[in-house]
C-alpha cells in the first residue's frame, strides 16, 4: 500500500511540476529518449510546473492526504482515486476549485512515457503535457467545471494576474472548458511571458476545438494535427507563426464573441 501510494504522489507531483526527471535510451536527430540537457530539463520543468490556488489550501491538502493512505495496493487498472462524495460536496466552489487544479482524481496505474525533444524552447507545440503524468480529471471534476465555466475562467485569470504564472492546470483548464473569451487574456499574459510557448499551445487547442475553418486550412494545423502527427508534434518558433496563431485567435474570439 505504501509503494502504491508513493507512486501516485509521484505522479501528482509531476504535475504540480515538483518532479521532472524521467529516464530513457534512445536518441534520434530532434527527440531524446533520455534524460534531457540542463537548458532543455529547465524548460520542460517550466512546461510541466503547475498552480497552486489558495483557496481553502490546507483543507484540501489535508482530504487528499486521508484518502491518499486507503487507496488501493497495486491497483492493475485505473480507477478513481477521489475524495468521498460527502467530502466533495462539502467544499465551497473555490475549495471544489483548488482541489480540482491540485489533484485530479483519475490515477492511470503508469505514468506515460513521452520524448523529450532538443530545444523545446524554440518550438510550438501542438499539445500541452498534461496526459502525460499518469493523472486525469473524473468526470465529475469536468462536470464542475464545465458547470461554472465562468466563474472557473474568472479565478483562473484573476490567479494567474496576480502571480505572473500560469500552469499546465490552468492552461488545460482553459480548453477543457472551451474558454474562447479568455483569448484576449491569454494575448495580452504571453506578450508579458514570452518564454511561455504553452500559452500560443492553449490558444492553437481553443482554435481546434473550435473547428475554425481558415485555421483548419493552414499549414501550421496540417503540421500539429494532420496525418502522421502526434501529441509531441511541433513547430519552430518563428515571429511569423507566433503572429499567425496570436491573429488567428483574435479572429476566433471575434467570431464567436459576434455570433
Amino acid at each position: 500500500m505504501k509503494k502504491k501510494v508513493n507512486k501516485i504522489w509521484a505522479c501528482c507531483l509531476i504535475l504540480l511540476g515538483f518532479i521532472s526527471n524521467p529516464s530513457f535510451g534512445q536518441e534520434y536527430k530532434d527527440i531524446a529518449w533520455d534524460e534531457p540537457r540542463s537548458k532543455d530539463s529547465a524548460y520542460y520543468a517550466m512546461r510541466e510546473r503547475a498552480s497552486t490556488p489558495p483557496f481553502g489550501l490546507k483543507k484540501v491538502q489535508g482530504l487528499v492526504e486521508q484518502r491518499l493512505k486507503n487507496l488501493p495496493d497495486e491497483a492493475l487498472v485505473d480507477y478513481d482515486a477521489g475524495i468521498s462524495r460527502a467530502d466533495f460536496d462539502k467544499l465551497s466552489f473555490e475549495e471544489m476549485f483548488t482541489y480540482t487544479m491540485i489533484y485530479p482524481e483519475i490515477y492511470s496505474q503508469a505514468c506515460a512515457e513521452r520524448m523529450f525533444v532538443f530545444d523545446p524552447q524554440s518550438k510550438i507545440f501542438g499539445h500541452l503535457l498534461f496526459v502525460y503524468n499518469g493523472v486525469f480529471w473524473s468526470d465529475r471534476q469536468l462536470h464542475f467545471m464545465k458547470k461554472n465555466r465562468k466563474r472557473v475562467m474568472d479565478l483562473i485569470t484573476d490567479q494567474a494576474t496576480r502571480s505572473n504564472t500560469l500552469g499546465l492546470n490552468y492552461k488545460t483548464a482553459l480548453i477543457e472548458i472551451d474558454a474562447w473569451e479568455s483569448i484576449p487574456f491569454l494575448v495580452s499574459f504571453y506578450q508579458k511571458n514570452p518564454k511561455d510557448k504553452d500559452i500560443l499551445t492553449t490558444l492553437l487547442q481553443l482554435l481546434k476545438t473550435s473547428n475554425f475553418g481558415a485555421f483548419e486550412q493552414s499549414k501550421i494545423y496540417n503540421k500539429l494535427y494532420g496525418e502522421n502527427t502526434h501529441s509531441d508534434s511541433w513547430v519552430n518558433f518563428s515571429r511569423a507563426n507566433e503572429e499567425y496563431i496570436i491573429e488567428s485567435a483574435q479572429a476566433l474570439y471575434k467570431k464567436r464573441k459576434n455570433q
